[in-house]
């Protein structure tokens, strides 16, 4: 039967992932690139701006893997309506912003970019919601706890 506990541990199973597959794919960037953009003489420009991005975007998603995993493991603990979570939250937050200002400016070398700054503006959009609403229970919490 599927339950809280096995849903955490997916998690923390799936954000350990991610951080392995996001070093990879930084490491075969190169290789990665070539093959998508083809070695056509034409398209060769591309290669090293397409790359930087890809280096660029690397930095702020490994912080934010690591500020997933963090609140994962706290969530575990039974550490759920803590200041270290909106913490990690605002960071995870952040972190889809530097990405989504990175590939908005790349987006005027390759189209698609747009797209995936609008997303990460999206996505940290709800995790700032949720920030909040993490900050407001803690504020609740907080109250209630000086309450006898």
């Amino acid at each position: 039967m599927w339950n809280c506990s096995k849903s955490l541990t997916l998690s923390i199973f799936c954000t350990r992932l991610f951080a392995v597959l996001l070093a990879v794919g930084v490491c075969a960037a190169p290789a990665i690139v070539s093959w998508y953009f083809g070695d056509a003489p034409a398209i060769q420009a591309l290669h090293l701006p397409f790359r930087i991005t890809i280096y660029l975007c690397a930095v702020p998603g490994f912080i934010l893997l690591y500020c997933l995993n963090t609140l994962l493991k706290n969530i575990r603990t039974g550490s759920v309506f803590v200041l270290e979570n909106t913490k990690m939250l605002r960071i995870i937050s952040w972190s889809c912003i530097a990405v989504g200002v990175i590939t908005f400016g790349s987006g005027f070398y390759y189209a698609s970019f747009f797209i995936v700054a609008v997303a990460c503006a999206f996505f940290a959009l709800i995790i700032r919601v949720i920030k909040n609403v993490f900050e407001q229970a803690i504020e609740l919490k907080s109250e209630n706890d000086f309450t006898i």
